[in-house]
């Protein structure tokens, strides 16, 4: 990680992760009712910080001035659970509000927006840039999009990630402390020189699950559904930073794994059971899907 950086842009981490298609979508317009914005979450009203940061980052660098606004984010991901959606809803937000006020700014602009909004707030630090670009991809240069750098990981075609998740842990508690941060930092320096030498999908896999094993941070309840995976040949890893689990499958096995993904949990001796879904691998970034 190099989040000590005074300017946010050049704060970032180093790391490698996969876009899924599953994510988060963003309708905004002016509020005419309120002087004050009107956010919600699943059409939840909710106070969203990193949205509100979006919206005084967007109006400061457009020269904008400022209106309230509604925004209404769908997140179809567990929030707080290592699906980076407060990134996605700071992506989706910002290019929202870009298409809203006539594209006032660059595509890439409006994406160090969005990675300069999730600094600031402590939510994340190489989200953003992962989401723009979609795929899996190694970052090995911090930075937001335009000033990081990242290398692909070639994958093949039909791929689906599948998660049994519980909930979140919270990422901007494990950012904000130093004992865990410097424990993250040095098994992920080891890590990223291993996957940036030798950048294959089965190596990503390989070293996710070592870099978790290696913070010490996996959970009971994660590490019974990762035993019960591991019992069956499925590959599996923690999701940082949430309480679950992911493996890359194929979509022509998908049915075969979820029945041993659902067995698995059903045997799990505990009343708290996780929840099990499938998302296929995006291949490209965010992007405006309709201008109703």
């Amino acid at each position: 990680m190099k989040d000590l950086e005074t300017d946010p842009l050049y704060c970032g981490s180093l790391g490698s992760g996969f876009s899924i298609i599953k994510g988060t979508s963003t309708t905004v317009g002016r509020n005419k009712s309120s002087k004050d914005h009107l956010i919600a979450i699943n059409s939840i009203k909710k106070t969203a910080p990193v949205s509100r940061k979006i919206i005084e980052l967007f109006f400061e660098k457009t020269g904008i001035i400022p209106e309230s606004l509604k925004i209404e984010h769908k997140i179809e991901t567990p929030q707080g659970s290592g699906f980076g959606s407060s990134g996605s809803g700071a992506l989706s937000l910002v290019f929202a509000l870009n298409r809203l006020y006539g594209d006032p700014i660059s595509a890439l602009q409006a994406s160090q927006v969005a990675h300069c909004a999730e600094v600031i707030c402590k939510t994340g630090l190489g989200t953003v840039m992962g989401e723009t670009l979609g795929g899996v991809k190694i970052l090995i240069k911090p930075g937001a999009p335009g000033i990081g750098a990242t290398i692909s990981i070639p994958y093949p075609d039909g791929l689906y990630a599948m998660f049994a998740v519980y909930g979140p842990l919270s990422t901007k508690e494990a950012l904000s402390d130093p004992l865990l941060r410097e424990k993250i930092t040095i098994s992920g320096k080891k890590y990223h020189s291993l996957i940036k030498k030798e950048p294959s999908f089965e190596n990503f896999i390989k070293y996710s699950r070592e870099f978790a094993e290696s913070t010490e941070m996996i959970p009971q309840s994660v590490r019974m559904v990762m035993d019960g995976f591991d019992k069956k040949g499925i590959n599996s890893s923690m999701l940082m930073f949430g309480e679950g689990t992911f493996s890359i499958v194929p979509k022509t096995d998908i049915e075969r794994i979820r029945k041993i993904a659902e067995k698995n949990i059903s045997e799990i001796k505990s009343d708290r059971k996780p929840f099990l879904f499938f998302s296929n691998i995006a291949r490209g970034g965010v992007n405006i899907v309709s201008e109703d």
